[in-house]
């Protein structure tokens, strides 16, 4: 049924088959809009939708009504925004994620009682690490959507990813982030329960007997207050450390089901395209289903740039008596010749990833759109693209 399908009527089915749609991308490529738009159709059809995004464009959290409701899913007025309804059934609902926030209530829920829960909250090093520990926005990110996905009160949930340099970092950052609290350099900074942080004794487990009094030299460059404090948020985060390589694992196993569909959003940049090229790689080898591209901001065609003379001259001859004229036709051929040009190369791109991909993967373009898409209706303008 879906070889005679376009493309974006291809990704719609997939994306409206779905429970979960995880919308990848490295930083600036149009993720965010991609992901409203998508979860505005599937409303606009009838569905409970949800969209959980990192941080949105301020203009369109603005118009979706996000403005300080961090974990918080709002219900969008489709109706009064956009100017119609959705179907029966149908609901648009946000949530900007809060990372920091996320941290906080695992701890909350894996301490295993209130003085330990207190200890971490009251930290400095816990303090740092929730907001900015590698690997923790991501990690955030996926326990929420689990958190969603398992009270089932939505028809489908878009995951709009963390901005990050590699897409891959999502994958990647939960079980990462939990390898490195406890079993990277961290472990050994731990301690007996009852006992002090001794560096004479992390010295001897890092560089072994003999040597220990190396780790003095770490003491003395940091302080012996700030070692003493990361020791003792690694030694009580220990004890928290099952649950969260629990919902870790069940994680794992929501991103790796069936239900899940992962849309990778690029530009016609050769970078982007790469990356996304890897990116569908590395699901592919590590058995993970990927529905499709979206290339966005796509420059219009133009005619080819070997069509187009140099200069204007012999459609539009100089005016003598009026310099202006010939000025101005001359810009406008100059860019018209340059935005051919870019059309061209954003062909050729394109063309070169899906001779490397496999048959059946949808290509949805998305044109470069006038303005910037910061409400409903300019949403709406960029879903008639992607379906």
């Amino acid at each position: 049924m879906f070889e005679a399908m376009t493309p974006s009527a291809l990704l719609a089915e997939v994306v409206r088959s779905s429970r979960v749609v995880v919308v990848c991308g490295t930083g600036g490529v149009g993720k965010t809009t991609v992901s409203a738009a998508l979860a505005l159709g599937l409303a606009m059809e009838g569905k409970r939708a949800l969209v959980m995004t990192i941080d949105p464009a301020r203009r369109l959290a603005d118009a979706l009504g996000l403005e300080a409701q961090l974990n918080v899913e709002t219900e969008i007025d489709v109706g009064g925004l956009l100017g119609e309804e959705p179907r029966a059934g149908g609901s648009l609902h946000a949530m900007m994620l809060d990372a920091k926030r996320t941290f906080d209530e695992l701890v909350e829920r894996f301490a295993k009682d209130e003085e330990s829960r207190d200890r971490i909250m009251a930290n400095r090093y816990y303090q740092r690490a929730s907001e900015s520990l590698s690997g923790s926005q991501e990690y955030m990110a996926t326990e929420q959507l689990l958190k969603v996905v398992q009270r089932r009160e939505y028809d489908v949930v878009i995951l709009d990813t963390p901005p990050s340099r590699n897409a891959l970092d999502f994958l990647d950052a939960p079980g990462r982030m939990v390898a490195m609290l406890a079993d990277g350099a961290l472990r050994w900074l731990r301690v007996p329960d009852g006992t002090r942080f001794s560096a004479r004794r992390a010295g001897r487990a890092i560089f072994g007997k003999g040597r220990q009094a190396m780790f003095g030299i770490f003491e003395r460059f940091l302080g012996s207050e700030v070692i003493t404090g990361i020791s003792e948020f690694v030694t009580v985060f220990a004890g928290l450390l099952d649950g969260f390589r629990a919902r870790a694992g069940q994680v794992e196993s929501l991103l790796r089901s069936s239900d899940v569909a992962f849309v990778m959003v690029a530009s016609p940049s050769r970078i982007s395209l790469s990356e996304a090229l890897y990116f569908q790689g590395r699901l592919r080898d590590a058995g993970v289903a990927f529905s499709g591209f979206v290339i966005n901001r796509m420059r219009p065609p133009l005619p080819g740039i070997d069509t187009l003379p140099k200069t204007p001259d012999a459609s539009f001859p100089p005016r003598p008596d009026d310099p202006a004229w010939s000025a101005t036709t001359r810009a406008v051929w100059r860019n018209l010749r340059r935005r051919s040009r870019w059309a061209a190369v954003d062909r050729h791109h394109i063309e070169a990833l899906k001779s490397h991909c496999c048959a059946g993967i949808p290509f949805v373009e998305v044109p470069e759109l006038e303005g910037q898409v910061h409400d409903l209706v300019a949403l709406r303008r960029m879903l008639d693209h992607l379906r």
